[in-house]
C-alpha cells in the first residue's frame, strides 16, 4: 500500500516539476538538412455586388523546402525554395486553377509562378524565429522577372503587374515568415502566454496579424501551443489601384512543437473574416461587403 501510495505521489510529483518547468522553444536546426513546410488553405468566400450574393471557393496548396547554410551569434542564413504553389477558384462568374509545377505553361501567372519555383532565396533568421532580412532578394527578383521577355506583348502588361503583386520584397517575406512566427523571445512554462506579429502583403491587400500563443503541455519531445490570431487590413497608399479591400477578423490554432528543432510539426486553425471589396474603374466606384470564412493547415517534415 504504501509502495503504491509513494509511485503515486512521484507520478504526480513529476507532472508537476513538468508543468513548471521552463521549456526552451528555439530553432535548432541542422546544417544542410532539407526540411519541408506543406500547406493547405480552403476558403469559402460569400461576396454582395449590386445586391446579389456569390459564392467563391478557393483552395491553396503551398510547399516551402529549406536548409541552413550557415549560422552565427543565433542568426542562420537559411535557402528557401518555393516547391509548389498551386491555386484552384470556383465561382459563378469563372473557374480558374494555377499551379507552379506546369513547366510549359502559356499562362503568364503559371510562368511567373514556376520561375518562383526553380530560383531560391536566402533570408537571415534568429534562433527565435524572427525574420532579419533577405541575403540575395535583388537576384531572386531578377531571375523570376526575365520569364516576362518571353510572354506575349499583348499580356506583358498583365503580366508585369500580376509578378509586381507576386515577387515584391513585402509579399515573399509574407511566403517566409509565418513559418516561424510562433516561437517566444524567452523560455515558457505551461500556461505561459506570448505575442508575436507580422504582414501578410498580396497585390490587393496588406494584412497586420496580431498572434497571442499560450502553451498548453508538454510531453514526449513535443509542446502543444494554442493560438489566437486578429487580423486587420491595412490602408492602401496607391492611389491607382484597382481593386482594394478592408478586412477584419479573428483566427484560432493549435499545433504541436518539436522540441529538439524548434519547428511546428502540424498546426491546423479556422478563421472567420469580414469586411469589403472595393473595385475602381474609369472613374466609377463599387464597394462590394465580403465574408471569408477558413481553414489552414501545416504539415512539417524533417
Amino acid at each position: 500500500m504504501k509502495t503504491t501510495i509513494l509511485t503515486v505521489f512521484l507520478a504526480l510529483l513529476g507532472i508537476s516539476m513538468q508543468a513548471q518547468s521552463p521549456v526552451s522553444l528555439k530553432l535548432n536546426l541542422e546544417k544542410g538538412k532539407v526540411y519541408t513546410a506543406k500547406s493547405t488553405n480552403k476558403q469559402a468566400i460569400q461576396q454582395t455586388a449590386n445586391g446579389q450574393q456569390y459564392a467563391i471557393d478557393v483552395i491553396s496548396n503551398m510547399a516551402i523546402s529549406y536548409q541552413v547554410l550557415s549560422q552565427e551569434n543565433g542568426v542562420m542564413n537559411i535557402e528557401f525554395k518555393f516547391d509548389t504553389i498551386a491555386s484552384k477558384i470556383s465561382s459563378p462568374m469563372f473557374n480558374k486553377e494555377t499551379n507552379s509545377a506546369k513547366a510549359g505553361s502559356t499562362d503568364p501567372l503559371e510562368m511567373i509562378m514556376h520561375r518562383m519555383s526553380t530560383y531560391k532565396i536566402t533570408a537571415k533568421i534568429s534562433t527565435a524565429g524572427k525574420f532579419i532580412d533577405f541575403v540575395n532578394y535583388g537576384k531572386f527578383k531578377d531571375n523570376v522577372l526575365v520569364v516576362l521577355d518571353s510572354i506575349p506583348a499583348t499580356k506583358r502588361d498583365q503580366a508585369k503587374t500580376q509578378a509586381d503583386g507576386l515577387i515584391k520584397e513585402s509579399a515573399v517575406r509574407s511566403f517566409i515568415e509565418p513559418l516561424f512566427s510562433y516561437l517566444p523571445e524567452t523560455t515558457v512554462k505551461i500556461g505561459d502566454n506570448w505575442e508575436t506579429s507580422f504582414f501578410m502583403v498580396s497585390s490587393a491587400v496588406s494584412l497586420m496579424a496580431q498572434n497571442s500563443y499560450t502553451l498548453k503541455g508538454v510531453e514526449n519531445n513535443t509542446a502543444t501551443v494554442a493560438g489566437k490570431t486578429e487580423i486587420e487590413s491595412l490602408l492602401s497608399n496607391d492611389a491607382n489601384a484597382q481593386m482594394t479591400q478592408e478586412l477584419k477578423g479573428t483566427m484560432t490554432s493549435e499545433g504541436t512543437i518539436d522540441l529538439p528543432t524548434g519547428l511546428i510539426l502540424k498546426n491546423s486553425s479556422t478563421g472567420h473574416i469580414v469586411g469589403s471589396t472595393t473595385m475602381k474603374n474609369n472613374g466609377n466606384e463599387m464597394k462590394m461587403p465580403v465574408v471569408v470564412d477558413s481553414k489552414s493547415e501545416t504539415v512539417m517534415t524533417k
